[in-house]
């Protein structure tokens, strides 16, 4: 009877740890739903009243304008990270012609480098005389 029990409890005991550890497995193999989800957003590019880009990009969650345009567009930044250039049309500072952007029809008072993209944003980029 002694050997029974023990048997019994040798089992058990392995039952537990065996669903212990494939608990454990399972919980490292579900997916981080911030770090895989896609965020669609539309970037419209507009100069000298001619529409240059108007896209629709996916971009993984977090990620800044500035590296989704980098990704997408030929840029030139300063090295204070204001965006010079994009797709060759360069501003003029002898023009006061400028790139600027609005995001979902607002001024945006955050640099591209710091603005974190969202789900169904419409960004717009516009070469503007000031």
């Amino acid at each position: 009877m002694k050997k029974k029990t023990t048997i019994l409890l040798s089992t058990a005991t392995a039952l537990i740890a065996l669903a212990f550890i494939l608990w454990i497995i399972g919980r490292n193999n579900v997916p981080n739903s911030n770090s895989e989800k896609a965020t669609e957003v539309t970037v419209q590019i507009y100069a000298n009243e001619e529409e240059l880009a108007n896209d629709s990009l996916s971009v993984s969650a977090d990620t800044t304008l500035m590296d989704a345009m980098e990704e997408n567009y030929e840029l030139t930044v300063s090295g204070d990270g204001f965006v010079e250039a994009i797709e060759g049309i360069e501003q003029s500072v002898d023009n006061n012609e400028f790139w600027v952007f609005e995001a979902n029809d607002e001024m945006v008072t955050e640099p591209a480098e710091e603005f974190i993209l969202e789900d169904g944003d419409t960004i717009s980029w516009e070469l503007m005389e000031f």
